[in-house]
């Protein structure tokens, strides 16, 4: 009708919704504590005057989202979980697989991130002592393990420690989400390019990264760094040409 807003048809939530948000806010908020059992289904029911198939339905919506543990039989029950990168993963993988995303893409977005938690470090008044702990992590690759995949290992532990030291907690969450879309494909290309063992040439990045850290030199820690992530990203180009996240996904078992 003219003169008349047009209004929206209005999506009412299911009750198995309204009450998975309202378990999800107590876990969220530290209500319930991780590893905390949840009430009886019978106290649930009755604290939200639901039936047992909206509450089971409200349960499945947890466990969907790692929120929730859920064992069966006489000893059995709901217990509060934390949430963890896994499941953002699972979506923007998805995403990222319907949009065709290549492999090397995903290392190039890499190869901007990781300077800035390099930056936010070298600004960090303890940055002397979390490069001395990076460092310990870099020291366990010897000339003498050979093995790639735990080399690889090492190097995912150090990126890893690197964003949680950076002290910024959103950028470690996205960093690690991203991360944990593409973790079978980075284990796969770090395997690649540090399977010569006599090779340091890494190792001597991140000490020569890691002193401009300690100095206090961000902007030029983030420089260099940079640098030497967009020629793994172009050696990762390499290696998987115009490989997708959907063909990643396919070669799973």
């Amino acid at each position: 009708m003219s003169g008349m807003m047009a209004m929206e048809r209005v999506r009412v939530p299911k009750t198995a919704e309204v009450v998975a948000q309202a378990i999800r806010m107590q876990i969220v908020r530290g209500d319930i504590s991780e590893g905390d059992p949840l009430p009886s289904e019978a106290t649930l029911m009755e604290q939200f005057g639901v039936s047992r198939p909206s509450l089971r339905e409200a349960f499945r919506i947890l466990e969907s989202e790692k929120l929730i543990v859920v064992r069966r039989g006489s000893r059995g029950g709901a217990r509060a979980m934390k949430p963890d990168v896994t499941v953002a993963a699972r979506y923007l993988g998805l995403l990222m697989q319907f949009d065709g995303v290549l492999l090397s893409d995903v290392f190039e977005a890499r190869a901007l991130i990781e300077p800035l938690a390099l930056r936010l470090l070298a600004q960090d008044k303890n940055r002397a002592s979390s490069a001395k702990k990076l460092l310990a992590t870099i020291d366990q690759i010897t000339p003498e393990l050979t093995d790639p995949r735990v080399r690889a290992e090492i190097w995912m532990s150090f990126f890893v420690q690197l964003f949680e030291l950076a002290g910024n907690r959103t950028l470690s969450l996205l960093y690690g989400t991203l991360t944990e879309v593409i973790r079978e494909e980075l284990e796969d290309s770090m395997q690649d390019l540090s399977s010569n063992p006599d090779d340091d040439s890494a190792s001597r990045a991140v000490r020569k990264v890691m002193a401009m850290v300690v100095d206090g030199k961000g902007d030029e820690a983030a420089n260099f760094w940079m640098g030497q992530m967009f020629m793994l990203q172009e050696k990762v180009a390499r290696l998987h040409r115009r490989k997708t996240l959907v063909d990643s996904a396919s070669n799973r078992p």
